[in-house]
């Protein structure tokens, strides 16, 4: 889930936000929230994974480490579209419109997360596997979690190319300097 979510968060806060420090705090808090509400509900057996894959010590460390790196894909995501978007010279970080698209989107990512949390709750298909009779033995995650990463990688090294691309070919940049 938390994958899947993070990416949303992403392109919200890249969207809207100019400021490095405003899109980390659009993107982290909303998605602790999330971590914290997933976490819980493996931990009370609600999820594909046992519940020790968030309680026993060994165990949970790669959750935790998984949960890290989604993060920090969401995090990229989410900077380096700002960045594409709020090029030098256009940045509105100065102005009196930075505090009110900060608060935007804090306002969206947390209204979807909400959202998410309430369908999580109401035992919503795309968020619940239904009643959990038997659990993976592995722990792993379950498709949609799978297909959240993968595309948050994808994005992530898609955006760096293009953002890559961009400041390589910027104006006054000789070809030689290459």
């Amino acid at each position: 889930m938390t994958g899947t979510v993070g990416i949303f968060l992403a392109v919200i806060a890249g969207w809207f936000v100019s400021e490095r420090r405003q899109v980390v705090k659009v993107v982290v808090l909303p998605y602790l929230a999330i971590l914290a509400v997933q976490t819980w509900g493996i931990a009370s057996g609600r999820g594909v994974s046992p519940p020790s894959t968030v309680t026993a010590f060994p165990g949970l460390i790669g959750y935790y480490v998984v949960q890290a790196i989604i993060l920090a894909l969401a995090l990229g995501i989410a900077l380096q579209i700002s960045a594409l978007r709020f090029r030098a010279g256009r940045s509105e970080a100065g102005s009196s419109a930075a505090p009110s698209r900060t608060t935007l989107a804090l306002v969206v990512n947390s209204s979807f997360c909400a959202l998410v949390v309430a369908a999580f709750a109401l035992d919503h298909p795309l968020f619940d596997p239904g009643s959990v009779t038997h659990h993976t033995s592995s722990g792993s995650p379950p498709v949609l979690g799978v297909a959240g990463i993968g595309l948050s990688v994808v994005l992530c090294v898609g955006l760096g190319c293009v953002t890559g691309w961009r400041r390589w070919a910027r104006p006054g940049r000789s070809p030689k300097a290459a």
